[in-house]
Order: C-alpha cells, then sequence, then structure tokens
C-alpha cells in the first residue's frame, strides 16, 4: 500500500503541491481501533520534512469517515473561516489507490496536545492544566464566531438536529427508565427555554484532547473533521474538550489510588467507582460532579463559551444530556456507546448534585434577535 501511494503521489506532486520538495520517505503512523475503519501514513519529503499525510480506508465505515471529512474540509475551506484555514488540513485529493480509498492531506503544525497531556505532571499542575483550556477556548470561540451563520429558536434547534440522534439512541441502544425520567425533564426546560436564540456555526464534531496541536501559545493544528459540518448547533464542540480531558485524567497514573494534584479525585472515588462502571465514569463524575480547582476550570470554560455564544448556562440542563446521548451513538465501537449510555443513566440518576443541572436562569432571548 506504501509503494502504491508513494508512486502515485510522486507522479502528481507537481500538479498538487507545486514547488514543494518530492515525497520520499514514509511511515505507518498507526491504525484507528476498530479494524474497519482507518490507517494513518506520514509521507517525508527530500528535505526530510512531513510532506503529506495520507487516511487509509479499512472497510466501508472507513470509507464513509474519509468521505464525510474530505467534504468538511472542503466546504469549510470554500467559505474560508481564518481560524480554519490557519489550523486545518488542505485536501488534496479523494481517490482510490491500490484498491482502497485514500485521503490525502497537507500536514499542518504543533505540538500534540496529547503527549504534553500524558506527560506524568502535567494533568496535576493546574497552570498547564488551564494554559490548555485556555487554548482551546481561544480557537473554538474564534472559529463559532467566524462561521455563525443564522440563529433559531431553542426548540427548532431541538427538534432539527436532536431528535434524530435520541430516535438512533431508541433504536440502537435502549430507552429504558432513567433515559424516560431524564429526557422528560429535559423536554420540559425545552418548553419553558422555546424562544431562547441559539446560534448555528459550523462544528468541528470530535475537539477532544488528541486532535489539538499547539505552538507559540496557540492552537496551530486542528485534526479529524469526519464528525463535523458546515452548519450545526456548537454545544458538542463546547463539551468534547472538557469530558475528554476530565475522563483520562488518572490514565498517566497506572496502578495508583488518585491523582496528584487533585484533592478532589478522592472523593469522586468514592461515589463514582462503583462495580461495572465504564472505567471513564470516575473521571466523569470527578470533571462535572466534583470540587476543585480542576471542576471550577471546566464550569468557567464551558459558561465562557456559551457568554461568548450568548447564552445563559441555563441550557446545559437542555444540551448537556443530548450530548452525551450523542456521543452514546457516535461511534460504532461497543466499549464508547455502552460507556457513554452508562454516563448518561449516571447523570439521570445524579442530575440534582451538578451545576449543568442547576444553573441560574437567565433572560429570555426572543426569536428574533
Amino acid at each position: 500500500m506504501i509503494d502504491a501511494l508513494r508512486e502515485e503521489l510522486d507522479r502528481r506532486w507537481s500538479e498538487l503541491r507545486p514547488g514543494r520538495p518530492r515525497l520520499r520517505g514514509a511511515t505507518l503512523l498507526g491504525a484507528n481501533r476498530s479494524e474497519n475503519l482507518k490507517a494513518v501514513i506520514l509521507l517525508f519529503g527530500q528535505d526530510g520534512r512531513l510532506g503529506a499525510v495520507c487516511k487509509v480506508a479499512r472497510g466501508p465505515e472507513g470509507e464513509a469517515a474519509l468521505r464525510a471529512e474530505y467534504a468538511v474540509l472542503s466546504d469549510l475551506q470554500g467559505i474560508g473561516p481564518p481560524s480554519f484555514l490557519e489550523c486545518a488540513p488542505e485536501p488534496l485529493l479523494l481517490e482510490e489507490i491500490g484498491r482502497r480509498l485514500v485521503l490525502v492531506t497537507t500536514p499542518v503544525r504543533g505540538e500534540p496536545m496529547v503527549t504534553r497531556y500524558h506527560t506524568p505532571g502535567h494533568t496535576s499542575d493546574a497552570r498547564r492544566v488551564g494554559t490548555d483550556f485556555a487554548r482551546a477556548a481561544a480557537w473554538l470561540s474564534r472559529f463559532q464566531r467566524e462561521t455563525r451563520s443564522e440563529v433559531v429558536a431553542l426548540s427548532e434547534a431541538v427538534d432539527r438536529w436532536y431528535e434524530p440522534v435520541l430516535e438512533r439512541y431508541r433504536r440502537e441502544i435502549g430507552w429504558g427508565a432513567e433515559e424516560e425520567s431524564l429526557f422528560s425533564e429535559v423536554f420540559a426546560r425545552v418548553r419553558d427555554l422555546r424562544d431562547v436564540a441559539v446560534p448555528v456555526t459550523a462544528v468541528h464534531g470530535d475537539l477532544w484532547v488528541g486532535n489539538l496541536l499547539d505552538d507559540h501559545g496557540a492552537i496551530t493544528g486542528v485534526l479529524d473533521w469526519e464528525c463535523g459540518s458546515r452548519a450545526g448547533l456548537p454545544f458538542r464542540d463546547v463539551y468534547k474538550f472538557p469530558t475528554s480531558y476530565g475522563t483520562y485524567l488518572n490514565r498517566a497514573y497506572a496502578g495508583r489510588r488518585g491523582v496528584p494534584g487533585h484533592p478532589g479525585w478522592a472523593a469522586a472515588e468514592v461515589s463514582w467507582s462503583r462495580p461495572g462502571d465504564w472505567r471513564n465514569a470516575l473521571g466523569f463524575g470527578y470533571t462535572y460532579f466534583g470540587s476543585g480547582w480542576f471542576p471550577e476550570l471546566v464550569r468557567r470554560h464551558v459558561t465562557g463559551l456559551l457568554a461568548d455564544l450568548g447564552m445563559s448556562p441555563e441550557v446545559n440542563a437542555v444540551f448537556f444530556p443530548l450530548f452525551l446521548a450523542e456521543q452514546a451513538t457516535a461511534l460504532d465501537v461497543d466499549e464508547f456507546r455502552q460507556g457513554y449510555a452508562s454516563l448518561l443513566r449516571s447523570f439521570a440518576e445524579r442530575a440534582d448534585a451538578t451545576w449543568l443541572w442547576a444553573a441560574t436562569p437567565g433572560p429570555r432571548v426572543s426569536r428574533t434577535t
């Protein structure tokens, strides 16, 4: 496969990347967890620098992901928000090579944030963690501001974007007493907030720490756009970064109890380490139900981004449970599907104990604002 890629790209390189050094070396970066998704191959130029990133589909699901990413990248290239053009890879081609569908993009610069994240000591340092959050929030706020396209009433937003999510959740995961109780209350709040204005923006769709690169104090690379869209609701991107950041806090300290620098973690262990719980449940509970500098940082991150969107924190009670249901149906990987479903049910049991549910109501916004 690598030889076929190199041969095809070498033949067309002057057309795809005029004036750039021709490609020479290659390395397999890694493969997606699902055997049906994709592998990533890095191609290097004669100058020794990274020249192209190739994603190779390993089956029908991988092909669908590559087609989706190519469409999103091309679409956003067309409208040209600076925050996107400065940080996202440029799509070069989407073609079958060596009997596999391949997406080829330009590389983006920067150090993967996840590399520092998994370095012992990083997630224990409030200053370093705060820097990660500040950089992610600055990029996302700018991206949402530059791609804002319309405003819709909250009730319309839920009908258009989330009714299909809940239908899929019912069909593929199931619907029990916990979901029924939670979403009865969620839709009561939808009725109360129906005229609140919700901005429509472009969406990345998977804005976790592993998809961000930074350099010299700012985000310089944003990867993996297959879950994105030119126009959608901004909440998945608001919640995904802090959720992913918090759920893995203890991974750099395998084999030991607690997380250095997080005294509130011990209290979360008592109530979020039940037998059979998803291994990410503890980090989730600490992040959104715990106490200490990190849960408070997450709260400021979420409420700050909502404020940038012109929204009150009271909308969390609607959109955060919907976010969990959406995440449960996002990947065809049983661990994540059942894991996020378990988080949704745990949220239903304990909603009264989190600021996400008990936000102070803000002023109503008319449909015409």
